[in-house]
């Protein structure tokens, strides 16, 4: 196999961008299309691209014949099938026929490289997963490397760039996980409000005897960061103003969970356990695979 270094091509604002895959490698393809859509890539996915009763045939083909680059995913399956074979020829075909990179090689598992592609560097994904999709966007000529993560969506955010907001709902359900399993440790009850009126906020509150106590935190949408409301005012997640978030409790999720630990454990110290049933209302934003996940109980 060669090691002469992926071709560089020239950097277009939005590279168009098919893979060729088969069935089987499907969940690879799918996180790779995702972060090379976080950093720019305009990919063309099968998944994606086909709807029902549309011709499965004349969509890939279409796919082959209006993107830029093909990227060949190459594992044991893959060689095997037919179809996948057929996608090489035709883009092999194209690439002579234009007399420029047009195939990329993909390295997903081990396998006997096709001959045609002996001699081509290809992205190897085999041991390091961020290599891999290094040396790809190198290839493509891709400016920005740094693949959206759920520990980096702020950045994107900042810069209106990516699917930023999919990784700041998946760390706002991290957020309202760990607010259930602490909650029940402490026995304080938990309302998360609905994505339309209260999105990203939880209020919290607890009863011992007659003393009672109720906050808030809030992931604002503007500032990306997590603010709390601690006043008298905080009732529901819908009557609280965005202005009674007015306490900073910090920028990351880890910030956010170490205020919520020490809140309950201030509590517990100064008045004991919380005696009253506790509630837990957290269904209206959970979500698994596009359905509701009903997280809403008593303990």
């Amino acid at each position: 196999m060669s090691t002469v270094p992926l071709p560089f091509l020239p950097p277009p604002c939005q590279p168009l961008f098919a893979v060729s895959h088969t069935s089987i490698d499907k969940p690879f393809v799918e996180k790779l299309a995702h972060d090379l859509r976080s950093v720019g890539v305009n990919v063309w996915f099968d998944k994606w691209e086909i709807q029902v009763g549309q011709s499965i045939t004349w969509k890939i083909e279409e796919g082959i014949r209006e993107n830029e680059f093909l990227a060949i995913v190459l594992s044991p399956e893959a060689l095997k099938s037919e179809w996948v074979k057929t996608e090489i020829s035709a883009a092999w075909v194209r690439q002579m026929a234009e007399r420029r990179v047009f195939v990329l090689p993909i390295l997903y598992r081990e396998c006997e490289i096709p001959l045609f592609l002996a001699d081509k560097k290809y992205a190897d994904f085999r041991g390091n997963y961020d290599l891999g999709v290094s040396e790809l966007v190198d290839a493509l000529g891709v400016r920005n490397r740094d693949v959206l993560k759920i520990d980096n969506w702020r950045k994107y955010a900042r810069k209106r760039i990516g699917d930023w907001q999919r990784f700041r709902d998946e760390e706002f359900e991290s957020l309202i996980l760990f607010s259930v399993d602490e909650a029940r440790k402490y026995n304080w009850s938990v309302w998360v409000g609905g994505r339309r009126n209260a999105p990203y906020t939880i209020v919290f509150s607890a009863r011992n005897q007659n003393l009672s106590s109720r906050f808030a935190v809030r992931l604002d949408k503007q500032r990306h960061a997590y603010l709390a409301a601690l006043d008298g005012n905080v009732l529901t997640p819908n009557t609280i103003r965005r202005k009674d978030f007015s306490s900073y409790v910090g920028n990351t999720l880890d910030e956010c969970q170490e205020f919520l630990w020490r809140r309950f454990q201030d509590f517990e110290s100064s008045y004991g356990k919380p005696t009253e049933l506790p509630v837990y209302f957290v269904s209206k934003f959970l979500t698994s695979g596009g359905k509701r996940r009903n997280c809403a109980a008593s303990n």
